[in-house]
Formats: C-alpha cells, sequence, structure tokens
C-alpha cells in the first residue's frame, strides 16, 4: 500500500485490484451534475452570480474576517450547502471562522501531525468507493478498535474534521454530500466517558448548523445496549434533519444496504470489495499533498486581535 505520485493525474493511493484513494479538485462539467445542481441547489448561472455579489459584500462589511474575496471556489463551497442564499451562508461562514478560531480545539491549525494516532489506527477513514448517489462514504471505529487512551475524543473530532475539509474541498461531493457509517461495536463505558455533555453539544451544533458539508445520512451499526446510555448524551442535541437522517442498524447489514449499496462498501460492512489492512500513515501522506493550499486557508478568518 503506497502513495502514487504522477504529474498527469492527482495523488493517490493504491489499495489493489483497482482501488485507488484520491482527491477530485475538479469541476463537475456534466450534464447529469449540472441539472442536479440546478434542481438541489438552484445553481444556474444566474444564481451563482448574484449569490457571490452579495456575500462578498457581507463579508467585506464584516470586521475583522479576513477571507480572500477573490477566491469564488472558496465562495462556493460555503453557498452550495445553503443551496446560495447568501444570508443564511454568511451565517453559517461567520460561525464556522469562530469556531475555527478557538485554540486548542475541533478546527483549529490542523495538520497531519496533530491527528498522526487517529490516522494510524484507522479510527477515521474515508472509504475509496463512493456510493450509489455520488456520495462521500465516511467511516468511523468508536468501539473496540477505539483505544480512546491513545486516540481520545478531541483527536477523533479533529481527525474527522481534517478528512471533511479535503473531501469538503471537491465539487462532486459539495453537490453530492457525504454519508457515515459509525461501528459501535464493543463500546465500553471508557468510549462513553470521552464525551461530556458539554463538548458533544458543541461538535454536534456544529455539524448541524455551522460546517459546510451536505451531510446525507449517519449509519449506525452494531448498536447494542451499550449505545442507548450514549445516545441518550447526543438526542437532546440533535435538531429535525440529522434526527431524520439518522438510521440504527444493529448488526443487519442488509439494513445498511437499503441504503448505501454493498457495491459501494467494503466486506467488513457486508460489502462486495475487500479493503486491505494498510498503514494509515500513507493518509496522511496524501493529505499533505495538499498541505500548501490547507496551510493558506488556514490563515483565513477572524483576526485575532493584539
Amino acid at each position: 500500500m503506497a502513495l502514487r505520485l504522477d504529474e498527469l493525474k492527482p495523488p493517490c493511493i493504491d489499495l489493489g485490484n483497482g482501488i485507488v484513494l484520491s482527491f477530485d479538485r475538479g469541476e463537475y462539467t456534466d450534464e447529469a451534475a449540472k441539472q442536479k445542481a440546478a434542481n438541489e441547489l438552484r445553481e444556474t448561472p444566474e444564481v451563482v452570480s448574484a449569490s457571490i455579489k452579495e456575500l462578498r459584500e457581507l463579508v467585506r462589511q464584516e470586521k475583522g474576517l479576513n477571507i480572500p474575496l477573490e477566491n469564488e471556489s472558496l465562495l462556493v463551497r460555503f453557498l452550495r450547502p445553503k443551496k446560495y442564499y447568501p444570508d443564511s451562508t454568511f451565517e453559517m461562514m461567520k460561525a464556522f471562522y469562530k469556531m475555527k478560531s478557538r485554540e486548542n480545539f475541533i478546527l483549529d491549525r490542523l495538520s497531519t501531525e496533530s491527528i498522526r494516532n487517529a490516522l494510524e489506527d484507522r479510527v477515521v477513514q474515508i472509504l475509496p468507493k463512493h456510493d450509489q448517489h455520488g456520495r462521500r462514504i465516511v467511516y468511523m471505529e468508536m468501539g473496540a478498535k477505539w483505544n480512546c487512551s491513545k486516540v481520545p475524543s478531541l483527536e477523533v473530532i479533529r481527525a474527522t474534521n481534517m478528512l471533511m475539509e479535503a473531501i469538503g474541498r471537491e465539487p462532486r461531493t459539495q453537490l453530492h454530500g457525504v454519508v457515515f457509517v459509525i461501528n459501535f461495536d464493543k463500546l465500553s463505558l471508557s468510549h462513553i466517558g470521552q464525551f461530556p455533555p458539554k463538548f458533544v453539544k458543541t461538535i454536534v451544533d456544529h455539524g448541524q448548523k455551522n460546517s459546510p458539508y451536505r451531510i446525507k445520512g449517519i449509519h449506525i451499526v452494531n448498536n447494542a445496549r451499550m449505545f442507548n446510555i450514549m445516545f441518550k448524551i447526543f438526542k437532546p442535541f440533535l435538531g429535525k434533519k440529522w434526527s431524520q437522517r439518522i438510521f440504527l442498524h444493529g448488526v443487519d447489514l442488509k439494513s445498511l444496504h437499503e441504503h448505501i449499496d454493498a457495491s459501494s462498501l467494503p466486506s467488513l460492512l457486508g460489502g462486495t470489495y475487500e479493503l486491505p489492512e494498510y498503514d494509515g500513515a500513507v493518509v496522511g501522506q496524501l493529505l499533505d499533498c495538499y498541505k500548501d493550499t490547507m496551510e493558506e486557508e488556514d490563515k483565513y478568518g477572524y483576526i485575532a486581535e493584539n
């Protein structure tokens, strides 16, 4: 398992048998995607142009918010999940960058070194295949395979956010969205103790309201009695949309496949392809191929007052 670099193609991880993990930063140009964007996101040339113009003016008037207004791809990244409504986009953008300004928390100074243990242990993974709707699939180990004494919950959330930042820059992911599959096999009290209510409220609020991603589903597998204790911590903070997009499958992987085709999933989730054991550090190498862009974007946001 190694990182492959080709001047003519995006960097990728070769997982064998023709399966690769890479990021697609190119804008979609096919008619099917453009039609879906118009239907679901109101994405037409006229709406896009007017929305970018209005969002630029809102950002320009916000004291202390440093955003490169000439960077249309950045503005569109925030506009797409809000269906090109500038006012709601601006509110999300402000909240996102205010969260990013909090030091030693879930978004600040994200780097592969800061999430090294989470990557190496593959607590959070981007699966190489998209689902049947073109959505990215993020897989999380929140039970037996999660050593929470080595990888505390803050690092898990930071790793999730860094991976979401990577796929969130893909125009097709901005259009189609993301689904999560979370494995709670052999969840323990030590795992649950990693999530005090105040922390849970912060990360749930951020995910639901203040992050520029289209979360289309959260699928829970291997949820047993212990999961019910954990879910009671999360449930009071869930809004209507996320509540309707959480699916509890237990050990019934056929139930999962009613939402995500088995052909899109690895065998460990009852799918049709083999996801080999690999050194999670290689994902860090893939992310670091985009290090310059990430470091540049890390400068954006609210300017700290001296």
